[in-house]
């Protein structure tokens, strides 16, 4: 556990520690996905549970709605930390497995909503193309992935 949450003195039931104990390694996972680099993911996670904390911890939740409200907080903060552009090139993502499956609107489109969390709105802008293209070769994209790894 963290020097700094071990340093924050328990006040309510659902405290930083409770939050760390709770989801931490989830967390961990989908931040070390995004940034690709173990220490700057653990930094992540620090800052992104003590200010989720300080900004939600209070409300009284289920444990499902409380992992999506963190995980789409963890999503708006890694994205003010990385720059935008660089989340739609595929080069950024390699050695991800399967990913020479996918033609490369494919890999733009899978890469910056799986990986970077960009949406589908955002992608049919940047991209200059219909909402239901984007969704289609998503979808594509989706099941060749799949289809390669046996799901």
């Amino acid at each position: 556990m963290f020097k700094a949450v071990l340093n924050v003195p328990p006040a309510e039931p659902k405290d930083i520690r409770w939050f760390y104990d709770k989801y931490a390694a989830m967390l961990l996972g989908y931040i070390n996905g995004i940034v690709q680099d173990h220490q700057k993911s653990e930094d992540h996670l620090v800052s992104i549970l003590t200010s989720f904390t300080q900004d939600f911890g209070g409300e009284e939740k289920s444990n499902l709605s409380i992992w999506l409200e963190l995980r789409q907080y963890a999503q708006y903060k890694l994205s003010l930390f990385t720059d935008a552009e660089p989340a739609l090139n595929p080069i950024a993502t390699q050695g991800k497995a399967n990913l020479e499956l996918l033609t490369d609107l494919q890999k733009r489109i899978f890469c910056s909503v799986y990986y970077h969390g960009k949406s589908i709105s955002y992608l049919a802008t940047t991209l200059n193309s219909s909402l239901d293209e984007i969704r289609n070769e998503l979808k594509l994209s989706i099941d060749k992935m799949r289809r390669a790894r046996g799901n």
